[in-house]
């Protein structure tokens, strides 16, 4: 299978930035001169250049702000203080799957983020139960779980859920979004960095669920201020990502497509794709086939 950027002229740090969810170049930065991650080679020259991405540049443009009221009490110890929220996505039509709504579950100490596409904001209570459910079961200790006050949370089956494992519900009061800032903030940023990658490759809108997912790993693999420098999934699972296979969201390839596929002598003998690397999962390759209009996995 053959393959090309997006940007076939872009140097190493715009190649980075791209893979890396459209990342902020400090950040990149700051992986590069603390080894952060591994298999990341950037010349130090490239930073001190003033560095413009036209496709960050309309597709961020609305930023989210929160007062830091609650800094002081923010847990630093993993898996103790989950909170949740979903997101209307209506406005970039339903994804694949006729996905509607995405849900984050955010562990405040460790920054690292599950996201589950939806297709009515009602799924978010089971996706809340087996992954809790999950980490229970592999012995970690849930303090208390946030959300708002929406009635995909606030909801008998939950509550009792709760209760009955010693898990303090505490659902934020009706119209404060600050109470839950953290993942309210969150969506914001990753829808943002999601549009830039959508944006950049020329991906349409249908696809958002899979992108959003890409950049969600991407994220828990980045650097945060929070963790002092350091990334969600070294804090969370104890290791150093290695990010030197990740692919730019939106790579254009070509796979060839065997003779009994092929109607006639005249259409071509290779499909186009659109890839991108979704490494936090299963070492996936995923493309969409631009011609058939579906997605397809390959294993690396």
């Amino acid at each position: 299978m053959a393959m090309m950027t997006v940007n076939a002229d872009a140097n190493a740090l715009m190649r980075w930035h791209e893979r890396l969810g459209h990342l902020h170049v400090a950040a990149i930065k700051h992986m590069v001169d603390n080894g952060t991650v591994g298999g990341m080679e950037i010349p130090a020259a490239l930073f001190k250049k003033k560095f413009t991405c036209l496709s960050c540049m309309p597709a961020k443009g609305k930023v989210m702000s929160y007062k830091a009221s609650a800094a002081g009490k923010r847990t630093k110890i993993n898996y103790e203080r989950p909170t949740s929220d979903t997101c209307d996505m209506g406005k970039f039509l339903p994804g694949l799957g006729r996905m509607r709504y995405f849900q984050l579950i955010y562990d405040e100490g460790s920054r690292y983020k599950w996201c589950f596409p939806l297709k009515s904001k009602g799924d978010a209570n089971a996706n809340t139960i087996k992954l809790t459910t999950e980490l229970l079961a592999a012995g970690h200790r849930i303090k208390s779980f946030t959300s708002d006050g929406g009635g995909e949370f606030v909801n008998t089956e939950l509550k009792l859920f709760m209760e009955a494992r010693g898990i303090r519900f505490d659902p934020t009061h009706p119209y404060t979004p600050e109470g839950n800032a953290l993942v309210e903030k969150l969506n914001g940023v990753l829808v943002n960095k999601m549009r830039a990658a959508m944006y950049a490759a020329d991906l349409p809108n249908t696809l958002w669920p899979e992108v959003l997912q890409y950049i969600v790993d991407i994220d828990n693999m980045s650097p945060t201020r929070a963790l002092k420098g350091k990334t969600p999934s070294e804090k969370l699972l104890g290791t150093v990502p290695n990010v030197a296979k990740i692919r730019v969201c939106g790579l254009v390839g070509f796979v060839f497509v065997v003779k009994a596929k092929r109607s006639t002598s005249c259409v071509p003998r290779r499909n186009q794709l659109c890839c991108w690397g979704s490494l936090a999962r299963q070492l996936d390759i995923v493309c969409f086939i631009c011609e058939l209009g579906r997605l397809s996995r390959l294993v690396t």
